[in-house]
């Protein structure tokens, strides 16, 4: 993490550009568009012009450690907010289908499409918060990156 926020500050851009791409990009990385995280990183800042290392730095900043209680936390949210809920006993079978045959399997993305409410709650939840967390992160990156440049040229 310390290596993602070094690049960060050293990107030749305006704070502002920085920080917007930055806050797109953990918009996208915390999507729930899995897997096309990078792809559609990739594709907003060629379409508008913006710093593809900063998008990429946000849409990675949802790391192999965060997926799992990220999704689990974001889909509880959506269960909330739609007022679906899901047996324990179900959920319970999807994950274990998923470890048994692999979560890439048509078995286990069969039955995780039967339930399509925890599926929207995945969605509702997820788009939640990754929008409040590109908001919380445009201006935390903004003072940061000003910070650090206000004392690079003070030093300088």
């Amino acid at each position: 993490m310390k290596a993602l926020i070094k690049k960060l500050l050293h990107i030749e851009d305006t704070p502002e550009r920085t920080a917007l791409a930055y806050s797109i990009g953990i918009f996208l990385g915390f999507s729930p568009f899995l897997g096309l995280h990078t792809l559609v990183g990739l594709v907003v800042a060629f379409l508008f012009g913006l710093n593809r290392v900063a998008i990429l730095l946000g849409v990675w900043s949802n790391t192999p450690w965060w997926i799992v209680p990220y999704y689990m936390i974001a889909t509880w949210i959506g269960m909330w907010v739609t007022g679906f809920w899901v047996e324990w006993a179900t959920l319970k079978e999807i994950f274990q289908l998923g470890m048994d045959r692999g979560f890439m399997s048509s078995g286990f993305w069969s039955r995780l499409a039967s339930q399509w409410g925890l599926l929207l709650s995945f969605g509702i939840g997820s788009f939640i918060l990754c929008t409040l967390f590109s908001f919380l992160a445009y201006p935390l990156s903004l003072k940061g990156i000003q910070f650090y440049r206000l004392h690079r040229k003070a030093k300088s």
